[in-house]
Formats: C-alpha cells, structure tokens, sequence
C-alpha cells in the first residue's frame, strides 16, 4: 500500500512539474520576445530615406514657439553626396551630406537652428523628411533642457530657472 501511495504522489508530482514547465515556456507561443524586437534605445528617432541614415533624431526648445536645434546624425554611404530636407509646417532646413560621411548634428559646425517646431517640448513635431525624390512623414521628438544631456543645445541657452516648476512646494498647514 505504501508503495502505491508513492507511486501516485510521484505521478501527481510529475504532472504538476509538467504542467508548471508548459506554463512557464507556453508564453513564447503567443508573445513575441523582448529580446528579438529592434529599436531605437534613444529619445529620438531612427530611419532610413532613400540611400540615408537618420540616426537620433530629435528637436531640442525651451516652447513650442522658440527657435529649435535639430540634433542626431544622418549618414552617407554612397559614393556621391546626398541632401536631406526637413519641412515642419514653422519652416525647413537642408543638410548636405558628402558622399561616404556622417553629418553629426550636435557639432557647433553643423548647427541647424528651425524657427520653431510648433508643439510643446515632450510632444512630436509632425516632419516632412525628403531625399530626392522620396519622402516620409515622421514625427520627431521634441525637448528641452529638463535633461541635462539637452542643455546645451537649448537655442538661446539654458537656465535653472526653467526646472523651478517641478520642484515640489511644501504644503501649508492649513491644508491637513
């Protein structure tokens, strides 16, 4: 008899294993893994346009009314020069990019400055993206300088002043 009950806890054992294995391994059968999806692991946006790369994209402003920097890279790696035209519905810019290079956007010697981006920093700025003949619309990223690693391309410049808002205010006594 006890040599029965033994035998029937291992099966009961061995099916609870079996199951708790299926369990654990059935949710790669309907979910797609984490691990096989490409992204862009930056705040901005990644594509390619014709023959380009446009690499982190983003606009950098204090409003939505302020002049705005474009940042990121956009690469070439034709043997023949390339030109990349942004159009925001507040005005558009061209970077030539030379044959076989990257244009990196960040260096004060290809700062490209929009008047205005037209949203809010933390929103996207609807953009026409143009090389050639082929085009796409994309929304580009828009902030400020509430990252450090943004202030100091903020057109105009960056002060602290601008994080005083989220800074918490303690509360009055009055209000407990």
């Amino acid at each position: 008899m006890t040599a029965q009950k033994n035998r029937g806890r291992r099966a009961v054992a061995a099916a609870a294993l079996a199951m708790l294995a299926l369990g654990l391994t059935s949710c790669s059968a309907i979910n797609q893994q984490a691990t096989t999806l490409q992204y862009a692991a930056s705040d901005g946006i990644v594509l390619n346009i014709a023959d380009l790369e446009v690499r982190n994209m983003m606009l950098v402003a204090k409003s939505a009314n302020d002049e705005a920097r474009l940042i990121g890279s956009v690469l070439n790696n034709t043997a023949t020069a390339q030109t990349l035209d942004l159009k925001l519905s507040t005005g558009s810019v061209s970077i030539k990019v030379p044959a076989k290079s990257v244009v990196e956007l960040e260096k004060d010697a290809n700062k490209t400055i929009l008047p205005a981006t037209g949203v809010m920093p933390g929103l996207q700025a609807t953009a026409t993206l143009s090389v050639g003949g082929s085009s796409d619309e994309v929304g580009i990223p828009v902030v400020n300088g509430v990252l450090e690693e943004y202030r100091p391309y903020v057109p105009g410049g960056f002060s602290e002043s601008e994080l005083s808002h989220l800074t918490p205010s303690p509360k009055s006594e009055e209000n407990h």
